[in-house]
């Protein structure tokens, strides 16, 4: 599984905002491959493997700044990750008319952030619906808690008030579901 550079850069973007002074310490823990990615120029266009430039840092993320606590660590780097597509090179996505709308434009982004993978919506209702995707990698919560927080600041962005989510499970072992609703 590979993710393309514009993620690699929100996440970078994420520690330098919100953890200034510990930017550097947070690159010197990042293992070989991913410190290479982070310091070098991040091409936007490329594609980078998702272990090294997604799975790590969120990891040293959870790990320097969020106590372990990778849950918390995944949805806040989604939610930062969101506003920095959504107000920025994606902002197009946020004029669409409806919630189930902009998520389904998410499905689109999804496959434009990251490959080979498969996303779907089912189940729409006028203040839910369910997203499924390939997992991202094999020992995923922490990036599908990332992707959770990810929806989660999208949907709020388009105006959603009290957006929650709580996972699904699913029929396929490579796959995660995550079930959001709203008032």
């Amino acid at each position: 599984m590979e993710v393309k550079g514009t993620g690699i850069l929100a996440t970078r973007s994420f520690v330098e905002k919100h953890f200034v002074d510990q930017y550097q310490h947070f690159v010197h823990e990042l293992p070989l491959e991913s410190k290479k990615i982070y310091t070098d120029l991040i091409k936007t266009s490329a594609w980078y493997s998702i272990e090294d430039a997604y799975y790590y840092p969120t990891k040293i993320i959870a790990n320097l700044f969020y106590e372990g606590n990778e849950k918390k660590a995944g949805e806040q780097a989604g939610r930062y990750s969101a506003d920095f597509a959504l107000k920025g090179i994606y902002k197009a996505f946020l004029f669409v008319a409806t919630p189930q709308a902009l998520m389904k434009a998410a499905k689109r982004i999804i496959s434009i952030y990251y490959k080979p993978v498969d996303a779907r919506i089912t189940e729409i209702e006028k203040n839910s619906l369910i997203l499924t995707t390939t997992k991202l990698y094999p020992d995923s919560s922490l990036l599908d808690y990332r992707t959770a927080g990810w929806c989660q600041r999208a949907l709020e962005l388009a105006n959603c008030k009290n957006v929650k989510y709580h996972f699904v499970t699913t029929a396929n072992e490579n796959e995660y579901a995550i079930k959001l609703y709203w008032d």
